[in-house]
């Protein structure tokens, strides 16, 4: 099915993104002014309407586009930063029915398409890509059995568009070749001790912070290597890079722009960890 897209009051750059992310998807996109936006709405399946972080000035185009929330034929979606997200709430469910936040991510583009223009998703983001991530699943599953003697099962996916960790310990290896990104685990203090006393057959009060950022860089280590062999003749195809460990508490890794993260959820010894994964083919 193919829709109509408006884009209203964009930035030139802004614009660009935009278009960029929307070719993927079966519509059409037309940048309109302001001044022609409320006589033209009705053409439209979805507009995207730009706020800028002040937001007084788009408040009041907005507002006039619709005055007292009239003509709901066409969903407006605001496209703010994390700062104009505040001012621009006010008129959600009045003038407009949701908020993209910049920078503009696939999935959550894809998702606001098929809610708001009954636009199916892009293959990019419409599912999980099994190829690539069931060998992260089970090189995590088959190292822990193997190096800690621990058994492991996932229980929860989900996408999220920052490469956030919640542990205290993580490791970090990036992704290069065919495809690129990066695989992370992370740890809770507490799982990772235990984790890596299994692997060095030691006690937790024999086991030192370097005993444990080595193990935890070294499980990292083998789950990557084992999602390498996996995918080695695929488009998924990658080379590791050495291990970084973080200690400490959450911290963010780097991710290709645009590209968000699958956070695979596991639990042993039922406690939970994570292992993030960020990858893409390279154009």
């Amino acid at each position: 099915m193919s829709a109509e897209i408006a884009l209203i009051g964009f930035p030139r750059l802004q614009e660009q993104i935009a278009s960029r992310l929307l070719s993927e998807h079966d519509v059409k996109v037309q940048r309109i002014e302001f001044d022609e936006a409320a006589a033209r709405l009705s053409m439209f399946n979805l507009a995207l309407f730009f706020w800028p972080d002040g937001g007084e000035t788009a408040a009041q185009r907005l507002k006039s586009m619709r005055p007292n929330g009239e003509d709901k034929g066409c969903p407006i979606v605001i496209v703010t930063s994390n700062t104009g997200q505040y001012t621009a709430q006010k008129a959600v469910g009045v003038q407009a029915e949701d908020i993209l936040l910049t920078p503009l991510q696939p999935h959550d583009v894809s998702q606001k398409l098929a809610k708001y223009a009954g636009v199916a998703k892009s293959r990019e983001t419409a599912a999980v890509d099994a190829d690539y991530i069931n060998p992260f699943v089970a090189g995590t599953v088959d190292t822990l059995k193997q190096m800690a003697g621990m058994t492991c099962e996932r229980i929860g996916l989900r996408l999220s568009n920052e490469a956030t960790s919640r542990g205290f310990y993580s490791g970090t290896i990036g992704l290069s070749g065919k495809a690129e990104g990066f695989v992370s685990v992370t740890f809770s203090k507490e799982l990772a001790t235990s984790v890596v006393c299994k692997m060095l057959s030691m006690t937790p009060e024999e086991v030192t912070e370097e005993d444990i950022r080595d193990g935890v860089g070294e499980l990292m280590n083998v789950v990557a290597g084992a999602a390498k062999a996996e995918l080695v003749n695929t488009a998924h195809a990658f080379q590791i890079s050495i291990p970084q460990v973080f200690s400490g508490g959450p911290h963010t890794v780097a991710q290709p722009r645009g590209i968000p993260v699958f956070i695979i959820e596991f639990e042993a010894d039922k406690q939970p960890f994570d292992v993030m994964v960020c990858l893409r083919q390279r154009q």
